[in-house]
């Protein structure tokens, strides 16, 4: 059974950016204008705004939001146009939050739009001890991915850039998520091609090699010829032997692959990974996976959210307009 509530903003007129919900699902981030209002979930399984927010300068506009691993405690990044600040929630006189990060610490030139902003997991493989990383994209063309490493976790203060990953012309990126195992590092950008005004994109495969301390670019995981990519999403792999991936573009498309080797790109189950056409003809905005990357949830341009479930291939299970009336 699908329970759904509308929250309510006590602001008439705000747009919401984004949304971010904790690792534990206890609490969500959600981002509109200029300011960042807390969500946590009661006893009664109920969301209620928490009293203490983030609002920023009336200049700045939020469009991304994201939570670290809670090893690090309630710890938020959110970026503007052009900059991306590090807060902390402290429980000292009464709870507030603390903007860590100095004056333009994590910042790109004026003309510079961030278009996404992903913490890395605690355990990323991708440095020798637990450390807490960042990656987020540009606007720029060709297309980049900086990463950049917080010196003391306790003081969330220092950032140091630490590598880049550099796209190729026409290309910009767009979007991007971060998978880690015991094994291995993985990353995929979603793209748009600025020579033909954003309705071409594809979705690009990369690895960390820790021998040469670099991400390997790998293979293209599908191209989208009618839209840029909005949004990439690995499922959660508990134990599988091969990834799967959603992607949103001009609508849903699954993918699953293995690196064989650990570099030749390999589909597989291209046919369990079909979607159904009939509900799968709209813009896909958003994706989020269930635990255990058995279901799928997507947003679009009707307004509606859809559930997909995979059996012989992904249909859809549920349909949800914004008021939370099933449809």
């Amino acid at each position: 059974m699908v329970v759904s509530t509308a929250l309510q903003d006590k602001y008439p007129g705000y747009c919401v950016k984004d949304v971010a919900i904790n690792w534990h699902g206890t609490k969500m981030a959600v981002c509109s204008n200029n300011c960042v209002d807390i969500w946590s979930k009661n006893s009664h399984e109920q969301w209620v705004k928490d009293p203490i927010g983030i609002d920023l300068d009336k200049s700045k506009v939020i469009k991304r939001v994201t939570w670290a691993h809670p090893e690090f405690g309630q710890v938020l990044a959110m970026s503007t146009l052009n900059e991306i600040t590090i807060w902390e929630f402290t429980a000292e006189g009464g709870g507030s939050w603390i903007n860590r990060t100095s004056p333009s610490s994590i910042s790109e030139p004026r003309h510079l739009v961030i278009n996404d902003v992903k913490f890395s997991p605690a355990y990323s493989g991708v440095v020798e001890k637990p450390s807490l990383e960042l990656a987020y994209c540009t606007d720029s063309s060709p297309g980049e991915v900086r990463f950049w490493s917080c010196k003391n976790t306790n003081l969330l203060k220092d950032w140091d850039k630490v590598r880049d990953i550099k796209g190729k012309e026409p290309f910009t990126f767009t979007c991007l998520d971060w998978y880690v195992s015991p094994t291995e590092s993985l990353i995929a950008l979603g793209t748009q091609d600025n020579t033909v005004r954003e309705q071409a994109g594809e979705v690009r495969l990369y690895s960390f090699d820790a021998n040469r301390k670099a991400w390997i670019y790998r293979d293209i995981i599908t191209r989208c010829l009618n839209s840029r990519v909005y949004d990439v999403s690995f499922a959660p792999n508990p134990g599988r032997s091969f990834h799967t991936i959603a992607v949103a573009a001009s609508n849903l498309e699954v993918k699953s692959f293995r690196l064989e080797g650990g570099e030749r790109l390999s589909l597989v189950r291209e046919k369990e990974n079909a979607v159904d056409e009939t509900e799968n003809r709209v813009q896909v905005w958003r994706l989020s996976w269930s635990c255990l990357g058995t279901s799928l949830c997507t947003t679009g341009d009707d307004g509606l959210l859809r559930m997909w479930k995979n059996s012989a291939r992904w249909e859809c299970t549920r349909r949800l307009k914004w008021t939370g009336v099933e449809q």
